[in-house]
């Protein structure tokens, strides 16, 4: 890799970060420049709103519960569980919610900073993990073949954009995933190890992301790679969880995941509801008709990129009513496969125009 291809890529990177911050500051001038509207605290989060306006005041309102923002926030007054009944206690799910990690450690700097300081920090850290993820994606795409300017697919993917909206952490979480995805591509796979726990330590379904670069790794003879690559993130999120169940107890009140159900019986019903809402209609069928696109390329192109986030079609499936019924959640949730499928798409289609695919080079794993 040149140096002046190198160079590039940071352009990206600087480039997914001034975007983000573009939107965020256009989002803030909208809102009098109130940074609390991005916890997404509910009229009718109960315990949650009673916390955060005890800890800073008077603050932005979202309709029902809300979003994920306010948990967060919470986390990251208290990312290590240390007081639990005065934290933790004002979850709905507190196992749920306490496993996702290493975005509010990072945001509330350990437990450090004060409330007033962590209400700008988690935008800050989102932003800042835009660029990154630009990054990551452009010299993915770069070793890949093509244009480090497909690495824009991160920043302007709908559903980042959708989390930096309610401080969620599923920015950090993929932006560490890519991150991940490149360090093995370039063989550095003990970075990846390491960067694949840390995403499934900021949002549990990154594990996808870590079995399907297992699964590549082995297929490719790899081994001992392909063991490490699962082992360590598994492991990673076993032992916080244990942790969190000593801190927390066992008995935690209502079902912690509500996100997974029977196959295709979310889809089913949540199609129903599409059908009082164009915008919900049009980006449902949009995402169903995306992640069918994806895995049919993954399956062929079987590229790194691909068979590691092809997990999220078999997610997709799975997914609830709660997920599926409105276009700002399922576009959150299924954003890496959004990313990875353009990437393979525009990567593939440049490498066609200048001639340089073959057979061959779709069948065999890239960056070994």
């Amino acid at each position: 890799m040149t140096t002046g291809a190198r160079r590039a890529a940071v352009w990206v990177g600087l480039a997914g970060l001034v975007i983000s911050a573009l939107f965020l500051l256009r989002f803030l001038a909208t809102t009098g420049w109130d940074p609390t509207v991005f916890l997404s605290v509910g009229e009718e989060s109960g315990a949650t709103r009673a916390y955060v306006e005890d800890q800073l005041g008077e603050v932005d309102l979202r309709p029902a519960q809300g979003h994920d923002g306010k948990y967060f926030f919470v986390l990251a007054n208290d990312p290590w569980i240390l007081s639990p009944s005065e934290n933790a206690a004002v979850f709905d799910r507190p196992l749920y919610r306490s496993q996702r990690m290493l975005y509010p450690v990072i945001a509330g700097a350990g437990g450090l900073l004060p409330p007033a300081a962590i209400v700008w920090s988690l935008l800050v850290v989102n932003v800042m993990a835009m660029g990154l993820g630009s990054w990551a994606v452009a010299r993915i795409a770069q070793e890949m073949g093509g244009s480090p300017w497909i690495g824009l697919a991160f920043v302007l993917n709908l559903g980042f954009i959708s989390e930096m909206a309610i401080d969620g952490a599923g920015i950090v979480a993929a932006a560490l995933a890519f991150l991940a995805l490149l360090m093995v591509m370039r063989s550095k796979v003990v970075f990846g190890y390491v960067l694949l726990a840390l995403a499934a330590l900021t949002r549990e379904a990154m594990l996808i992301v870590a079995a399907g670069t297992a699964f590549w790794l082995w297929r490719d003879g790899r081994r001992r790679e392909a063991g490490l690559s699962l082992l360590f993130p598994l492991g990673s999120v076993v032992l916080w969880a244990a942790y969190l169940r000593l801190r927390l107890g066992f008995e935690t009140g209502a079902d912690q995941v509500i996100e997974i159900g029977p196959p295709f019986l979310g889809l089913t019903r949540a199609f129903q509801n599409w059908l009082g809402d164009p915008l919900d209609l049009a980006t449902g069928l949009a995402m169903v008709i995306l992640i069918i696109l994806f895995g049919l390329r993954a399956l062929r192109s079987r590229h790194l990129v691909g068979w590691a986030n092809l997990g999220f079609v078999v997610l997709g499936v799975l997914f609830t009513e709660l997920v599926w019924s409105s276009w700002f959640d399922i576009s959150r949730a299924l954003a890496p496969a959004v990313t990875a499928y353009v990437v393979l798409f525009l990567v593939d289609r440049q490498l066609s125009r200048r001639g340089t695919v073959d057979d061959a080079a779709i069948d065999e794993p890239v960056g070994v």
